[in-house]
């Protein structure tokens, strides 16, 4: 009779078994949905994790307090601009016989002859200003700053890239003629859309020196 009693007791809810089991699926439900809201939104990479995956290099900005001062310098204000500034010649020409034309120009009493790229580069920016719009300008290979100071006379900041010594100096000249110390950063270096070494090369026609690049 006891026997009897015994196999037709219904099982209990709450055996050991049927614990163990659910608990072990809770877990597995858990772990899943971790992994899941993982995928869906990842986090963001740390900055320094980004500056570990893209390999960059500090230049630091040329200082025109420690160049040393060019000389002679002839500069002068450039005709038919909007917003007008100075700049300082490079190229002086053949002295004395064929002197650069803007050497004859102060003889004469005129400015320097309009850059066509002085002009170009405040036509865009003055239709940006109309716009409500500024920032930063990018003059890359400044050259002695035709562009830089033709920017940075209207109110813009700039950034000029120019690897070449000699017309450094004269970007240098401009900045203190232009008083535009706070609105232009120069930095003695080449730009590209990659990195590596380049090498410049000098000629001279007469007393004009030019350049071309080595890759």
């Amino acid at each position: 009779m006891a026997n009897a009693w015994k196999r037709d007791r219904p099982p209990r809810l709450l055996s050991p078994r049927i614990l163990l089991l659910l608990f072990s699926s809770s877990l597995l439900l858990l772990i899943f949905l971790f992994l899941s809201s993982r995928t869906s939104n990842p986090s963001p990479i740390p900055v320094s994790a980004l500056k570990t995956l893209i390999p960059s290099r500090t230049i630091q900005p040329f200082d025109c307090f420690k160049c040393p001062q060019s000389h002679p310098v002839i500069a002068n204000i450039v005709e038919g601009v909007k917003y007008p500034f100075l700049y300082s010649l490079s190229d002086f020409g053949t002295l004395p016989d064929k002197p650069h034309k803007n050497i004859v120009r102060i003889l004469k009493g005129k400015p320097f002859r309009k850059p066509d790229i002085s002009l170009t580069v405040q036509e865009i920016l003055e239709k940006m200003k109309d716009q409500g719009k500024n920032g930063f300008v990018v003059d890359v290979g400044a050259n002695v700053g035709m562009a830089t100071f033709a920017a940075a006379v209207m109110g813009f900041r700039v950034l000029a890239f120019e690897p070449v010594f000699e017309n450094l100096q004269r970007i240098c000249d401009g900045i203190f003629f232009n008083r535009v110390g706070e609105s232009v950063t120069v930095f003695e270096a080449a730009a590209s859309d990659r990195l590596g070494n380049i090498t410049f090369h000098k000629f001279f026609m007469g007393k004009s020196c030019d350049n071309y690049v080595e890759f």
